[in-house]
């Protein structure tokens, strides 16, 4: 009992810090962005540089070659399911849907419509036993604890709502694009159980999210899109790819122990401390640092001790997918 609770710790601590660095890497990508004048750039980089790097890095490593051939002969007999292997096209759908979205309705709007549908998603995804170690029931405690997560969402943001237009289609974009990311999450760590490796989790959402990615920036260029010079970019402006496979590796691991919701609410307090913190150390310009973001960050946490319950860090044994 005691290991499981240990685990169980160290998932929820290393999900904190994978938030903090998706806040580190949307400002990354959006420095990026600003220089080639297109968000689908910094998407396409994000996931060829993590391919690339997994690569590499699964092919020089004896467990990564095993956890390979595992994956595969799961596949070929029909032990695990093709669908698993769809995890990088759903968080090519979020880069997409994301790049679309903030220019018309603004990074607040953006943020909280996506944190309603991950949490939503997160809900349905553990309901159905997506992650490959047993379904978890749609309680009273975990519907008041995704609630909240949105409400500190929406207060933490509150303060820049009134930026961008209010298209209800641009919205439900938005929204969807959150609900894929629970399934994006689940998937990407039922293939690490299968692997045994979360590196070998990881290189299936990088190797679908690199060709989605090449095959919309390259039908975007056919149609006329202009890059500026990436080249004048400064060079911690492509760090996107290391911080989304950080975020995804960890990830892999850590979603079969804490299951999608709690882990989706850990990251959502990561992500506003580390929002925090760069404000503070990096302020944007035109930013500001009021009530809104202290109470928001607050109110996620406990909504994470809400999901969590009595329970927090005991952890179910991963089972096979």
């Amino acid at each position: 009992m005691a290991a499981s609770r240990g685990r169980g710790l160290e998932a929820a601590l290393l999900t904190v810090g994978l938030g903090a660095f998706i806040a580190i890497q949307s400002k990354v990508n959006g420095e990026l962005a600003h220089w080639v004048g297109t968000g689908l750039f910094p998407a396409w980089v994000t996931m060829v540089t993590g391919f690339i790097i997994l690569i590499v890095v699964v092919s020089a490593r004896r467990a990564g070659r095993a956890g390979v051939t595992e994956v595969l002969g799961r596949a070929r007999s029909g032990a695990l399911p093709w669908w698993v292997f769809t995890g990088g096209l759903f968080g090519s759908f979020f880069l997409i849907g994301q790049s679309i979205t903030v220019p018309l309705v603004g990074v607040a709007v953006f943020t909280v419509a996506t944190i309603a549908g991950l949490t939503t998603g997160s809900l349905i995804v553990d309901r159905l036993g997506l992650t490959g170690t047993g379904a978890r029931l749609i309680t009273a405690r975990r519907i008041v604890a995704a609630a909240l997560a949105v409400l500190a969402v929406g207060i933490g943001v509150s303060d820049r709502l009134q930026t961008g237009s209010s298209s209800a289609a641009i919205a439900l974009l938005a929204l969807a694009s959150g609900i894929l990311i629970a399934p994006q999450q689940a998937f990407n760590g039922r293939v690490a159980v299968a692997a045994k490796d979360p590196l070998v989790g990881a290189l299936g959402n990088f190797t679908g999210g690199f060709l989605a990615m090449s095959l919309t920036l390259g039908i975007a260029l056919a149609a006329g899109l202009s890059l500026n010079d990436p080249g004048a970019a400064p060079w911690w402006a492509f760090l996107g790819g290391p911080l989304g496979l950080t975020v995804i590796v960890g990830a892999a691991w850590a979603v079969p122990l804490l299951g999608v919701l709690v882990f989706s609410l850990l990251s959502i307090l990561g992500q506003l401390v580390g929002s925090l913190v760069l404000d503070l150390l990096a302020p944007t310009e035109g930013a500001s640092l009021g009530w809104h973001i202290y109470a928001g960050v607050a109110m996620t946490f406990v909504a994470v001790l809400v999901a969590a319950g009595p329970h927090a860090l005991r952890i179910r044994r991963a089972a096979r997918p």
